[in-house]
């Protein structure tokens, strides 16, 4: 009995000793996954797991863990676990669908993305996860015009984010310096902090960055501007020789600006106005002109992880930075921008795409609003994470880096792209002279359309045209198109192709264009020949057609103007030979140059709308007037005359055989 109790002691005593190593394991682990070191949290989750009594909780922090360090593979042998507690937040179901995808299992991925739109609901990202999902082929559709090639100089550490520098590139990597003595490891992931390295032209050597704005924390993502004389660069939030953290433990990034000494060196460091202690700012992108800037930062009232923000320089100082919007943004991480002429390319994981961070390429306009956005897929996208994209050539050929080899180490990679370019003349059949301000459209085979204006010479240009088999029209306004030309380019074919498209004299009609609707009712109805029939068979009223009006600063059609535009189709319907100059006013509020691009905006809109209710867009010219034309003259305009000059106008302005 003795022997008995002594057991049952010792057992006692054993399960309250493993009880109290478990907890104080745990408690170490939580308070190493709050100060962000996940690599130390990680370790200590697992050593707690085996005698844990709460699993679900350490499974779900171990998750998180190997999430954060972009261990993919981890993190997902660990949502496997989580997500089959039924009591699961909806977070985890979308995190085990990310970590699926990363690892290419696509057809899992797929069913766990949808359970958590059943889940969730309201995440349009779910819905965007999964479009992309059911539609990867069209993500490998341009690979055989990509080349792509791991550059010699990645290290054994990470290696990411170049910018293009004297022709060679300036990058972050967290490689040993020489100075091993004075560095210390970033606890994150314990991967060293990052430095600045260069690559000169022609070379496979990577060497240290001047060290004039380098620190012994971290220095990464930057931009050079201004004929490479300037530079906005991204560092740690440093106070002296020291690290400055937040109130939740957190070293934030900062941007700053410098500028060449001329010798090599760089000078004038100066902070950006709106760095902040409380939240990160890095990431720059700047145009060359150095006064429109796009950044990464998780500041309040973001709309997801981390957002894109814009900034305008006027002077010597910066305007208040506007999100991009949902255009771009998304609930997920958006960072990494650069600017490539009139593109912006970022990183997101929160669209569509082939797994973990994806490039994507947004058109903007002069003002800098986004007005499209685009996967630019496989291969300089993979499952793994893909990001900060350079290039100095139209997307020509440039930088990007990538996790896809190993997803707890990135490397930087150079692509180059397949070239072509379309080269076209409008020419008057009868002259054989040049015929400037043609509206040309170019369509595939495949249903794309480009559309370029002939300049003075008759002249246009399609830059970066796929190879494929085109079909090249256009209009002129008292001209007809002789015949629409068709050029095949190959890809074995010279990199400009050239096409002539000839036009000749229109019929003319009796009335003079460009003419109103109204006009052109009231004098055909009073002939007698099978144009006015037409409006006889129709109602002449009911084909009145008057102009749509917007709201202050805003291109959205209103119904009211939709409707009126259900009428403008109704009168193509019946006149499908007329073309329609749809021509766009704004009031007199606002810079001018700002008010002409809304203008084109509101026209744009309006053609959009018609060609996607079946008119053929070579029949429609959208044109935005600015504030140039009101339609009521006022100096001190009251509202609703500010409204009456909010318009969109429809002319006739000439006629297609």
């Amino acid at each position: 009995m003795k022997f008995l109790l002594s057991i049952i002691t010792i057992l006692i005593f054993a399960g309250v000793n493993a009880q109290s190593i478990t907890f104080r394991s745990l408690r170490a682990a939580d308070s190493e996954f709050e100060k962000f070191s996940y690599s130390n949290a990680a370790r200590l989750y697992e050593a707690s797991l085996e005698e844990a009594e709460d699993s679900l909780y350490i499974y779900q922090q171990l998750a998180l863990c190997y999430r954060n360090m972009n261990d993919s593979k981890s993190a997902e042998k660990y949502l496997e676990e989580v997500v089959k507690s039924p009591e699961i937040e909806p977070q985890f179901i979308y995190l085990y669908a990310q970590a699926l995808a990363s690892n290419g299992k696509y057809d899992q991925a797929k069913n766990w993305y949808k359970k958590y739109q059943d889940k969730a609901g309201d995440d349009p990202r779910a819905k965007e996860k999964l479009e992309a999902l059911h539609n990867l082929n069209r993500f490998f559709a341009d690979s055989s015009k990509f080349e792509i090639k791991r550059m010699p100089y990645n290290s054994p550490g990470l290696d990411f984010s170049p910018a293009i520098y004297k022709e060679g590139i300036v990058f972050a990597s967290s490689r040993p310096n020489g100075n091993e003595w004075v560095r210390t490891s970033f606890n994150w992931d314990e991967s060293r902090f990052l430095d600045l390295y260069q690559v000169q032209q022609g070379s496979d050597q990577a060497e240290r960055f001047i060290d004039h704005f380098q620190t012994k924390y971290h220095e990464g993502p930057l931009a050079f501007y201004d004929n490479e004389q300037k530079v906005v660069f991204t560092r740690n939030n440093i106070v002296g020789k020291r690290l400055k953290k937040d109130g939740e433990g957190v070293t934030r990034l900062k941007l700053f600006f410098a500028e060449s000494d001329g010798e090599g060196g760089w000078t004038n460091i100066q902070p950006f106005k709106y760095n902040s202690d409380d939240y990160s700012v890095g990431h720059p992108a700047i145009n060359e002109n150095g006064d429109a800037m796009i950044f990464s930062s998780d500041m309040n009232g973001g709309l997801g992880e981390s957002d894109l923000y814009i900034v305008f320089k006027t002077g010597d100082e910066w305007s208040e930075p506007k999100n991009l919007g949902s255009e771009v943004n998304t609930a997920g991480k958006e960072m990494f921008p650069s600017l490539v002429s009139n593109n912006l390319y970022f990183a997101s994981d929160g669209r569509g795409g082939l797994g973990g961070l994806d490039i994507f390429e947004a058109g903007l306009d002069l003002a800098f609003e986004v007005v499209s956005v685009n996967n630019i897929g496989y291969p300089i996208n993979s499952r793994k994470d893909d990001f900060g994209l350079v290039s100095n050539d139209n997307f020509r050929s440039g930088y990007f880096s990538s996790a896809r080899i190993d997803s707890l180490k990135d490397d930087i990679y150079y692509f180059e792209r397949d070239y072509y370019v379309l080269k076209g003349l409008a020419l008057n059949e009868d002259t054989n002279e040049p015929l400037p301000g043609v509206d040309v459209f170019v369509k595939s085979e495949e249903g794309e359309l480009i559309y370029r204006r002939s300049d003075e010479n008759g002249e246009f240009r399609i830059e970066d045209i796929s190879p494929d088999l085109w079909n090249v029209s256009g209009v002129k306004n008292t001209f007809n198109l002789v015949a629409e030309e068709r050029v095949t380019i190959k890809e074995e074919d010279d990199v400009e192709r050239l096409v002539k498209i000839y036009f000749s004299p229109q019929i003319i009609y009796p009335v003079d264009f460009p003419a109103s609707i109204t006009d052109f009712i009231t004098t055909v109805d009073d002939l007698e020949n099978p144009i006015s029939n037409r409006v006889r068979n129709h109602s002449a009223d009911s084909l009145i057609i008057k102009p749509i009006y917007y709201d202050f600063d805003e291109s959205k059609l209103l119904v009211a103007g939709k409707e009126e535009l259900d009428n403008l189709i109704i009168f193509m319907q019946l006149y499908p030979e007329l073309i329609i100059a749809l021509s766009s006013h704004t009031d007199s509020r606002g810079d001018e140059d700002y008010n002409l691009l809304l203008s084109q905006r509101r026209a744009n809109a309006a053609f959009e709308y018609l060609v996607e209710k079946g008119v053929k867009a070579e029949m429609l010219q959208p044109t935005g007037r600015g504030e140039s034309m009101p339609a009521v003259e006022c100096g001190n305009c009251s509202e609703k005359q500010h409204q009456a000059n909010r318009r969109t106008e429809f002319l006739i302005v000439g006629s297609k055989d």
